[in-house]
Order: C-alpha cells, then sequence, then structure tokens
C-alpha cells in the first residue's frame, strides 16, 4: 500500500465519500468485511477498488474524482505490486525447491565379499569424493553423523558376530568412482553404508548374527537420514558376491533361494532394487564363477527385486590382477563407473538399463525392456586399464 501524507488522507475521505453518495453496492459488502474482522490493509485495498470500479461506471463521479486529485500519482500500481508479489513468491518457491532437493539423498549400501570390501585396491589410487557428491553413514563405529568418503571405504565398519572384516582387507573400493559417477549423471547425493566381508557365501549372508547386522546398519542409516532433515529419494543395494559359492560349489538354486531370503526383510522396508555386479574369474581358472553369474543373470531377468548393473569383470585380464581372486583399484574405478551408469540410468528413467554381457559378447536385455527403446553404449576398451582409469 502506498502511504499517504495528511493532506492526501483527506482528499481520499472525500473521494469516498463521492463513491459512497453514489450508492455502490459493493460498499456494503466492504463494511461486511470489516465487520468481519478483515485486515485495515484489505479493506483499504478493496475501497480503492471499488474507487476505480464506480470511475468506470459513472463518469460524473469520475470526473469529479479526476478535478479534485490526479488520481494515478496517488493510487497503488496494482499491476506492479502483483509482479512484485509474484517474484517474491516465485523466489520463495525456487528456494524450498533448492532446500528439498539439496537435502534429498538416495541411500546406497554397498555389499558383497573380498572384491566389494577392496581386497586388492589402493586407497591413493581411488579418486577423491566432494561432499556435494556423497557422504559415508557410519551405522556401525560412529552412527551419530556423516563422514566425507574417503577410501579404504568402511575400514572400521566392524561388528563381532556379525559383518567382521579380516584384517588389512579392506585397501581402496569401488567405491568412491561409483559416487562420483552417479553424482555426474545424476546430480542426486549418495549417502554410501558399507555392508561387505571377505570370504562369505549366501549362507553367511543368511546367519541369524550376520542379518541382524545388516538389518541394523540400514535401520539406523535410514531412521539417522529421516531424523536429521533428509529425504531418502532412492534405496539400492550394489551387490558383489559369489566367488565364495562357486569355489564351495553352492547349487544354483539353493543360491537363488537364500538370496530371495535374504533380501526379502529388506524390500519390505523400502528397498527397491538389488543391482548385481557379476564376479570375474581367477587367475588360474576363466569360467569358476560361471553357475552364479548365469544365476545372478536368471534372477535379473526374472525378478523384480534384481537388476544387473555390470558384467564387465567377465574380460579384464589377469594382468590387472593383484593375486589369484582379487583386482587391483584400476579395475576397481572401471568397475565403479561402469555399475553407476546402470543404477543411475534407473534412477532417471524408472527402468532397466541395457548392458553390455561380457560373458556372451552381446547386450543383456532385461524383461520388459524394449531392444530399441535405448541406446547401447560401446563396450568398454579392456586393454590399459591402468592408465584409463
Amino acid at each position: 500500500m502506498v502511504k499517504i501524507n495528511g493532506i492526501i488522507a483527506k482528499i481520499m475521505i472525500s473521494v469516498l465519500a463521492i463513491v459512497m453518495l453514489a450508492g455502490c453496492g459493493s460498499s456494503a459488502a466492504t463494511q461486511n468485511k470489516d465487520a468481519a474482522g478483515e485486515s485495515t490493509e484489505a479493506a483499504a485495498d478493496m475501497e480503492n477498488t471499488e474507487a476505480e470500479g464506480q470511475a468506470e461506471t459513472d463518469d460524473a463521479s469520475a470526473d469529479t474524482v479526476g478535478d479534485t486529485l490526479d488520481i494515478e500519482t496517488v493510487k497503488p500500481n496494482k499491476d506492479k505490486d502483483n509482479e512484485s508479489q509474484n517474484a517474491e513468491a516465485e523466489a520463495l518457491n525456487e528456494a524450498e525447491e533448492e532446500k528439498s532437493t539439496d537435502n534429498t539423498v538416495d541411500l546406497i549400501f554397498f555389499m558383497g565379499q573380498s572384491n566389494m570390501s577392496g581386497c586388492g585396491g589402493d586407497a591413493a589410487l581411488a579418486p577423491s569424493v566432494k561432499e556435494a557428491a556423497g557422504m559415508e553413514y557410519r551405522s556401525v563405529s560412529d552412527p551419530t553423523r556423516l563422514y566425507p568418503i574417503t577410501e579404504p571405504f568402511g575400514v572400521n565398519e566392524n561388528r563381532i558376530g556379525g559383518l567382521m572384516e579380516y584384517p588389512d582387507c579392506k585397501k581402496g573400493s569401488l567405491v568412491s568412482a561409483f559416487v562420483n559417477e552417479y553424482y555426474e549423471l545424476t546430480g542426486r547425493k549418495v549417502i554410501a553404508v558399507s555392508a561387505s566381508r571377505g570370504e562369505t557365501t549366501i549362507l553367511d549372508f543368511t546367519q541369524e548374527s550376520v542379518m541382524a547386522d545388516l538389518k541394523q546398519r540400514y535401520d539406523y542409516s535410514r531412521s539417522y537420514l529421516q531424523n536429521n532433515g533428509y529425504t531418502i529419494g532412492h534405496t539400492y543395494i550394489v551387490w558383489l558376491q559369489g566367488e565364495s559359492d562357486a569355489i564351495e560349489g553352492t547349487s544354483a538354486d539353493c543360491y537363488k533361494t537364500k538370496m530371495d531370503d535374504f533380501i526379502r526383510p529388506f524390500f519390505i522396508d523400502g528397498l527397491e532394487k538389488l543391482f548385481f555386479i557379476t564376479p570375474g574369474r581367477t587367475i588360474d581358472y576363466k569360467y569358476l564363477y560361471k553357475d552364479i553369474i548365469e544365476v545372478q543373470k536368471q534372477m535379473s531377468r526374472q525378478s523384480s527385486y534384481y537388476a544387473l548393473a555390470t558384467s564387465v569383470l567377465g574380460q579384464v585380464s589377469t594382468e590387472y590382477m593383484t593375486d589369484m581372486y582379487h583386482y587391483n583399484q584400476h579395475v576397481l574405478n572401471l568397475v565403479g563407473i561402469e555399475a553407476a551408469k546402470s543404477v543411475a540410468y534407473y534412477t532417471l528413467n524408472n527402468t532397466e538399463k541395457i548392458v553390455y554381457d561380457y560373458y556372451e559378447d552381446a547386450y543383456f536385455i532385461p524383461d520388459g525392456v524394449n531392444e530399441n527403446d535405448q541406446p547401447h553404449d560401446e563396450p568398454v576398451d579392456l586393454t590399459n586399464i591402468n592408465e584409463m582409469y
């Protein structure tokens, strides 16, 4: 509202008197609003509106007002006021949206055995991670806050009776590369949680004590975020495991049944999808893990619980292995990037990504996905991994 001095106020009172003498029925409505408790500012605004309406319908009154006062010099510029109010409202909405976006995070659990833990890795060769891209929630060692993601990722996340990692197993993981790529593709911040241990079979994961540990990590993570102003956008598990099952001869049927039993409670509590990173090989045997790999791909096709993130380890040369079973940090960086592409695609499109199957030298088409609906990424050049990643 435009503030007017005492002289102009007197003139406006005269204007109001003219309008009221003209017998405008809406003045009574204004009085009713005043009686109902409308604010002084709203009532005055209504009276100005009435005066303008009367000026249009009663030429004599309008001329009288015009002779008394140049109305354009004192009446509020409603169009300008409305534009200002709209701009302010839009700015507030944008600020709220930005705040909401900043507080919306994707919660991702990195589960599996020694190659997920990073037994062949090297923290010095892993990329750094900006806090805008991701943070670590340490559900075991310090569940009171978030930490920057550093390597070796999850090195202190050990629980006696649950997932207790072997000494010096965690050296550098795929997690940092994954988080960077996922953020680059989606613009979404990751809260990463460690949940891996070397030499674990699927039967190990279904042990009561291990299940209790994993469920606590899951529940604590979600509760912490929800209680500290964060909105959880998506909840995923990235899974790299199966080598020990292949070595011990776990059947495909047993693996599938136990995997379903293991993962079901997490889906009941909000998990959206588990993404498989299929195992690779040993130095001596290229196809030792073949049966486990095939059942993981079958589960990805047949169940909405699972999706294939990447099978790139299937064609990585043994020159990039640090021992019989483990891959070096350059390979882990590569795997993290390739897995993140699949998870990010699902986040952005709500459909599973068509990925290259390095075992079959063909594209893996998830059930329900039309082959022609997505671009097909070219296979990764795996001839110079140490320099590329």
